[in-house]
């Protein structure tokens, strides 16, 4: 594994991501989730081509693989990859989704002020799809009277909640204190041989080389965290493989 080093960029994180996502994100609906999973996506990508390859922009976004980037001369299909524990994961989306489905509701209201509530959720609670017009009807009814009036409605969803002022209506689901795992070589590695099985395919889509772009160390329980001595050997298609801790904005070559 190899660290990589910061390139100098004359501009700002901010000012770089402005100039190379925000046409790609206008139009995009936050409210929906796979529109949203897209926005994040993009804003990862971003940082990842602001941070190490400045040259670089995105010239396409797209499926199988994910994006093309360009330096002006080369072309390079770039396949984003997310590592999670899945199945805390589920857990977490699951909320997540609530969340967003809440923030479309209140949208609609006029009298709802900007506001970021964060909801910390009871570790005991059970959920299901089943249940998913139950409990985002607690979200939107305790939430509502908690920014109007600032009173918390009796509920079996939330442990406590916190408001503060915001630039829009947002909502965040919080699940407590939590340990972040480590990422070990087998995880790694199976992530890496499932997108190695499609690399042909996004070779024949684009006529172009291929980079896979994996990323962790996001904020939540179901993120990783990874150790610079991790020994690997493997064999791939992709010409690059990179590893990025996406909130330290570190990234590891692995080829």
């Amino acid at each position: 594994m190899n660290l990589l080093k910061p390139k100098e960029n004359k501009v700002s994180l901010n000012d770089c991501l402005g100039e190379k996502i925000n046409h790609l994100v206008e139009g995009l609906d936050r409210f929906n989730q796979s529109e949203k999973q897209k926005i994040l996506e993009l804003c990862q990508v971003g940082k990842f081509l602001c941070t190490y390859f400045p040259d670089f922009n995105i010239s396409e976004s797209r499926e199988q693989p994910d994006f093309i980037i360009t330096d002006g001369s080369i072309n390079i299909g770039l396949e984003h990859q997310s590592i999670f524990v899945d199945e805390i994961l589920q857990r977490t989306g699951f909320f997540d989704n609530i969340a967003l489905l809440a923030e479309r509701e209140f949208e609609k209201e006029s009298e709802m002020p900007n506001f970021l509530v964060n909801c910390y959720i009871r570790k005991d609670i059970s959920f299901s799809n089943k249940d998913k017009n139950k409990i985002l009807k607690i979200f939107i009814d305790v939430i509502r009277e908690f920014v109007l009036n600032d009173i918390v409605i009796e509920n079996n969803l939330f442990d406590d909640l916190m408001k503060m002022p915001h630039s829009q209506k947002s909502i965040n689901v919080n699940f407590g204190a939590y340990m972040v795992p480590t990422l070990d070589e087998n995880r790694l590695m199976t992530a890496i041989e499932k997108k190695e099985n499609k690399v042909e395919k996004y070779i024949s889509n684009t006529n172009c080389k291929q980079w896979l772009l994996l990323l962790i160390g996001g904020v939540g329980e179901h993120s990783f965290y990874v150790r610079n001595d991790l020994k690997l050997n493997f064999e791939t298609t992709f010409e690059k493989v990179f590893l990025m801790e996406d909130f330290d904005n570190r990234l590891y070559e692995l080829k």
